[in-house]
């Protein structure tokens, strides 16, 4: 029988990086997944650290505190992340104007960001559409490959004795006296105190084996993969951010797990997309995927301390997942070293 002071149930990016900071403290970690690691919704990441579309002072800050763990991670597990920035697009002054609240916002949680007109933009972003009002640049902002970040992490954790067991389902989580003491999956019995619930889509059913309910749902999202980009660095329409967050989202995209691409929408997407940079006209996608993003009502992730003594949620992230996975891992390691108690994320305030 296999023991750990920590398993961690899900391999993909917010799994992985609970389990890097978990080892980083000298914890013994088990991390085991159903599928492989990064072949749920890390495998269909737009890849975007995004940090100045946050609603509120508190999410940059949480972002960009995020962001700097990322170069943690670079330095020391040889994560990729390209420094490009990234652009929120304004199409009219009207958008603009919205863009110069939105400014306020970061700039009060700690980015950097500045506010550029048609011809500024331009000269940043050549091929973008002429008639643009103008735009908001952050610096700050990077970009990272979900699974090439999930591989660098469970190879440098390998090498400090992290065990990683791929295709084995959790089928039981034991509770004795009102606390974890063993996880169940098909290839065998881990006893453990505690465990850590990082399944995406899937920490609904993980959390019932231990009498937790999880409220999360698959949210689908069109994913589409280009041979080359037109542009240097990732691109928001400004219009987006009144739709996201805890806006009410279209009941279209709840199908449960089903992943069948909606042709005719991929080719809106397209079109859509053209209107700010029209050379994607004339461009096909490569791919076209879709991926089951974790979402919540509460319109944040859930990251915390629920149900029995050692059950530890952090899931829901939704789009957000590949900017916060870094500060999601370190938030949990501070959680089970006991330098926190409470996150502000739980699932119960």
């Amino acid at each position: 029988m296999r023991s750990a002071d920590v398993v961690v149930i899900g391999a993909g990016i917010i799994g992985c990086s609970a389990a890097y900071f978990l080892a980083a403290d000298g914890h013994r970690v088990v991390i085991v997944d159903r599928g492989e690691v990064a072949s749920g919704t890390a495998a269909a990441s737009g890849g975007w650290i995004i940090i100045h579309d946050k609603e509120t002072p508190a999410g940059v800050a949480l972002a960009l505190e995020s962001r700097r763990l990322y170069e943690r991670m670079a330095a020391d597990a040889g994560v990729a992340v390209h420094p490009h920035g990234g652009l929120i697009l304004a199409a009219t002054s009207a958008e603009l104007d919205r863009l110069r609240h939105q400014v306020g916002i970061a700039t009060a949680g700690g980015a950097r960001v500045d506010l550029l007109d048609g011809p500024a933009l331009l000269d940043l972003e050549p091929e973008v559409a002429r008639d643009l009002a103008g735009a908001t640049y952050c610096p700050d902002e990077a970009t990272a490959d979900a699974p090439q970040v999930c591989q660098a992490i469970i190879a440098a954790i390998r090498a400090r004795g992290v065990e990683v067991l791929t295709g084995s389902p959790v089928t039981a989580i034991g509770v004795e006296g009102g606390r974890v003491t063993h996880v169940v999956t098909a290839t065998g019995r881990i006893s453990t105190r505690t465990v850590v619930c990082a399944c995406g889509v899937w920490s609904p059913a993980v959390g019932r084996l231990a009498g937790v309910e999880i409220p999360v749902i698959p949210r689908r999202g069109h994913l589409l993969t280009m041979t080359a980009s037109p542009v240097r660095r990732p691109l928001l329409e400004a219009g987006y951010l009144d739709v996201s967050g805890t806006a009410q989202p279209d009941p279209q995209e709840f199908k449960g797990e089903d992943r069948t691409v909606d042709a005719d929408l991929a080719e809106r997407m397209k079109q859509r997309a053209a209107t700010f940079v029209p050379a994607l006209r004339t461009m096909r996608p490569t791919r076209v995927t879709v991926g089951l993003r974790p979402y919540t009502s509460l319109g944040r992730p859930i990251i915390g301390w629920a149900g029995p003594d050692g059950f530890l949620v952090a899931t829901g992230h939704e789009g957000q997942g590949i900017t916060l996975a870094p500060v999601t891992g370190k938030l949990v390691s501070d959680l089970v070293a006991g330098r926190a108690q409470r996150t502000g994320f739980e699932l119960s305030p």
